[in-house]
């Protein structure tokens, strides 16, 4: 068909389109193929854009068909597309068997589907057999228990507490009744005071003066001792956290300036406990005034490495961030709880290291 039988030229900005949408499809499934060979979880946030741009590529290609374009109508194409809307049904079986015959034809995207359709099943079988034997679940599921147990566990310390203090203050009627008790023994003692001696009438006005004054100074201590004990549990001092040490860092090195890719944050293995992670504290970004102006967010994982995908630090750069500045620690079911100290902090450049001295 000749480019004439086309309106407007559209068609071709149509296929350029295309072309680019398919370019950038592969670059995304190269860096896939990057986690997964290292035996690193492939980001959920990759995962959607390789989806964001294969559903742009299926409109485009729409808009193609609607201009009459007998190029996609090839069998690769409609095999490879039902693929897609199977594995976005959750049709994980059809998706891959069409995936593979799509492959047949030379379809583009059709073997990476396949390998990244594979390792999402083998990745979720895995969780399920961990979980059945007792391992611990992904993070942020463990996250969440490890909060509500947390807040249960407060919530019975915080009753005790109350219960203990409760027990050993007087209770609130009893203590206006001791007030009053007391109040009638001083009044007793000044008026058992005077009675031996009724025929002393000079002296019969000021012993009732000058003996309450001593009883009353005697008597009066009591109330105020019995608050006393109420006060001990207040400095009942908690134990400082005893901190680990800072785990040793292999990657990157400090002072790294950035080319390119994802970067992988690796620590030496510590074996750490099953409910212990790996934390990379908040990346914060610098710009060319030492302004901190970016941020991204802490990242954790069981195992000694950490991935933070290209295009974090793309967008770092393009918003005039210089250079990011981090560290990390270990946590205990989740990054909100670090039990260990930092490490001291590593500068990456973009494109020169920050100069903070």
């Amino acid at each position: 068909m000749t480019a004439g039988a086309y309106p407007g030229g559209n068609y071709w900005r149509k296929q350029a389109e295309r072309q680019s949408l398919y370019s950038n499809l592969a670059r995304l499934r190269d860096r896939e193929a990057s986690y997964i060979e290292a035996s690193a979880t492939v980001p959920t946030l990759l995962l959607n854009q390789i989806n964001d741009v294969r559903q742009t590529i299926q409109a485009v290609e729409q808009e193609l068909a609607l201009l009459a374009d007998e190029s996609l109508e090839t069998p690769a194409h409609q095999l490879y597309w039902a693929a897609f809307a199977a594995e976005l049904a959750g049709d994980a079986p059809k998706a891959t068997g069409l995936y593979k015959r799509a492959a047949r034809y030379d379809y583009p995207d059709a073997e990476p589907a396949v390998r990244s359709l594979r390792y999402q099943l083998r990745i979720a079988r895995d969780e399920v057999a961990l979980e059945k034997r007792g391992m611990p679940v992904p993070v942020d599921q463990f996250r969440n228990r490890f909060l509500f147990g947390l807040g249960i566990f407060v919530l019975v310390i915080l009753a005790i507490s109350l219960a203990w203090r409760g027990r050993n203050r007087p209770p609130a009627s009893e203590a206006p009744a001791a007030m009053a008790a007391a109040t009638p023994t001083v009044a007793q003692l000044a008026s058992e005071t005077p009675t031996p001696a009724p025929t002393m009438t000079p002296t019969d006005t000021a012993t009732p003066t000058a003996t309450p004054s001593p009883t009353s100074t005697r008597a009066l201590p009591t109330p105020t001792e019995t608050p006393g004990p109420t006060s001990t549990p207040a400095p009942t001092p908690m134990p400082a956290p005893t901190l680990r040490a800072a785990p040793k860092l292999i990657g990157p090195r400090d002072n790294l300036v950035w080319q390119g890719g994802a970067i992988i944050f690796e620590f030496e293995d510590l074996a750490l406990a099953y409910d212990e992670l790996y934390c990379l504290d908040t990346l914060r970004g610098y710009d060319k005034n030492q302004a901190e102006n970016w941020s991204y967010p802490p990242a954790g994982r069981v195992s000694p490495s950490i991935p933070i995908e290209a295009n974090v630090f793309n967008i770092a750069k393009s918003q005039g961030i210089t250079c990011i500045v981090w560290s990390a620690g270990i946590g205990q079911g989740s990054c909100e709880t670090i039990i260990s100290e930092m490490t001291p902090l590593r500068v990456i450049g973009l494109p020169n290291p920050c100069n903070f001295k």
